[in-house]
């Protein structure tokens, strides 16, 4: 048990409902009950929540744009011996969500942090994703701008782990096109509005939940569970080496792509490995160049 002194405040980090009220924990209503003070990212919401629960505590706003701020007020409340708790729009505070800087200036003025664990988006979604979630790597929101939300699955792509990701319905056709161009055509779950009415989740290849999300305007919040390099790696192995090395020599000669160049689209669209692939873009390279047809370029 944490040492709380009886003279000093704690502060609760309450996770709440991602959607379906009901998710809400009994210990999490009675500890939102009993605070002097509820810092909330969005107090409309939460005061909805609470009317809905019949609590009536006070609220404070903290957000991105005044956590330092709030944190201020906060600690103030707790130097007094109130007790109070944070939360989010839905689901655990400080992950993808304000928080983490109330959290760390609470911890340096010395007092007592203690979560209420609650429902999480990522948490929801890797568990009906049928994926390796003993390691995972969660990366938030992308990025809003292409270039660097490219560059950011860039740095994605050769990830081990199967990958987390929130977007934003406006922004995610754009982000499911970068998806299919940077990772490949991999296996992927999407989840939409999870334990709310409209709950939607499509499980299949990147490029058929584009064609399905085609035919509609999408809504709610979003989260998108990518498999892993390492998972592709080992699920997906050159079964007609003879097909592959006839793409490669399009691409190479045809196309005119450098050997790096061919070899990376083909790892990126067929999921397998680097390590095949780049042999047979060898021979290739060794078959045709003194044909002349192959132009000379960088290797790996």
């Amino acid at each position: 048990m944490p040492d709380i002194s009886p003279n000093k405040g704690v502060l609760y980090i309450v996770g709440t409902p991602i959607g379906n009220l009901k998710d809400i924990s009994m210990r999490a209503i009675e500890i939102l009950a009993k605070v002097s003070l509820v810092a909330a990212e969005d107090t409309r919401g939460t005061r909805k929540m609470l009317t809905h629960l019949k609590i009536r505590t006070r609220l404070l706003s903290c957000h991105k744009h005044n956590e330092r701020t709030s944190a201020q007020k906060v600690i103030t409340a707790l130097a007094e011996g109130k007790d109070v708790a944070l939360v989010s729009d839905a689901g655990t505070p400080a992950l993808s969500d304000p928080g983490a800087e109330l959290v760390k200036l609470v911890r340096e003025a010395n007092f007592s942090v203690i979560p209420v664990p609650g429902a999480s988006a990522i948490i929801t979604a890797l568990s009906v994703a049928a994926m390796p979630a003993d390691l995972f790597f969660f990366a938030g929101f992308l990025p809003s701008k292409k270039s660097e939300r490219r560059k950011t699955l860039e740095q994605l792509a050769e990830t081990p782990y199967t990958i987390v990701i929130f977007e934003a319905p406006h922004r995610l056709m754009n982000t499911l096109t970068d998806i299919l161009d940077i990772l490949g055509d991999r296996h992927m779950v999407m989840a939409r509005e999870l334990t709310k009415i409209h709950e939607t989740v499509l499980s299949d290849s990147v490029s058929f939940i584009i064609r399905q999300l085609s035919k509609e305007r999408v809504k709610g919040e979003i989260t998108l569970v990518i498999e892993g390099a390492e998972e592709i790696r080992h699920g997906r192995s050159c079964s007609d080496p003879q097909a592959l090395e006839k793409v490669l020599q399009h691409l190479i000669s045809e196309k005119s792509m450098s050997i790096k160049d061919s070899v990376d689209l083909l790892v990126r669209l067929t999921g397998i490995s680097k390590s095949e692939i780049y042999p047979l873009a060898l021979e290739v390279k060794h078959k045709y160049s003194q044909s002349g047809k192959l132009p000379e370029g960088p290797e790996l």
